[in-house]
């Protein structure tokens, strides 16, 4: 058994963009007529995510100079983003979608959901957990996808109303 403690340190890296290939998996699961609200863009200028929901047919929102703790709430409905792997960050943006209260999709580690932080955020009873056929893989700084990520990623879903068999994607 490994202990993550023995592990080398790793320094927090937060420029890697999600594929289209990792957001396709859930368009079955969003509506068209949605308006979705890509909220994790602040400074992102290399992401794709806006391009790829509009490019799925979607009403897309968001912004690069939008901080999503602090900016007013778009008109959507429904917040779709990959939240930034750095835990401080993390926790505030878990915490302020919960204060949102619409619907949303976010690609996060999977470890998350069995941190302590995880379940005192999220309000458990409207929250899913959408797990992933196969490793999801990021572009760094939206160059080149990489193909070593270290993880396995899950979408954690809340307010979706999700079947079992919506849970597998």
């Amino acid at each position: 058994m490994a202990n993550l403690k023995d592990s080398p340190k790793f320094q927090i890296y937060d420029n890697y963009y999600t594929p289209a290939w990792v957001w396709q998996k859930i368009t079955p699961l969003i509506p068209k007529d949605a308006t979705v609200w890509e909220a994790c863009m602040l400074n992102a200028t290399e992401s794709k995510s806006m391009e790829i929901w509009q490019d799925f047919g979607y009403t897309v929102v968001g912004n690069t100079a939008w901080d999503m703790l602090t900016c007013d709430i778009p008109d959507c409905n429904i917040i779709v983003t990959n939240i930034p792997f750095e835990t401080s960050i993390k926790k505030r943006i878990l915490a302020r979608l919960m204060e949102i209260d619409k619907p949303f999709i976010v690609v996060m580690n999977g470890m998350n959901i069995h941190s302590n932080y995880f379940h005192e955020i999220m309000d458990l009873e409207h929250t899913q957990i959408i797990i992933p056929k196969s490793k999801l893989h990021f572009q760094k700084d939206g160059k080149k996808e990489e193909k070593n990520t270290s993880f396995y990623s899950v979408f954690v879903a809340y307010k979706m109303n999700l079947t079992a068999k919506q849970m597998f994607v």
